[in-house]
C-alpha cells in the first residue's frame, strides 16, 4: 500500500481487478472536480459536457463498487 490508506492504495490488495487505471479521463477525485468545474462551465460544449458526465458517473460506480469491496472485505474478517 506504499504508506497510503487512500482507496487506490489499499483496493489493489483485496480486489486487483479495480484497478483506477483503467478508467477514463477521471481516475481520482482531484481530476474529478475539476471535470466537474469544466462541465458547469458556460462555454463547454454540449459534446463534452457529456463526455464529461459519462467519465464522472464511470469514477463514481468505481469508487463505490471499491467501497463495496472493502467494506466487504472487513465484514469477514471481524
Amino acid at each position: 500500500m506504499m504508506v497510503s490508506w487512500s482507496i487506490k492504495s489499499v483496493i489493489p490488495t483485496i480486489a486487483p481487478e479495480l484497478d483506477y487505471a483503467t478508467l477514463g479521463e477521471v481516475q481520482e477525485g482531484g481530476q474529478a472536480q475539476v471535470a466537474y468545474l469544466e462541465a458547469i462551465h458556460p462555454n463547454t460544449p454540449p459534446e463534452r459536457r457529456q463526455m464529461i458526465e459519462r467519465d464522472l458517473k464511470e469514477y463514481c460506480a468505481h469508487d463505490t463498487l471499491a467501497m463495496v469491496r472493502l467494506a466487504h472485505f472487513l465484514m469477514e474478517r471481524c
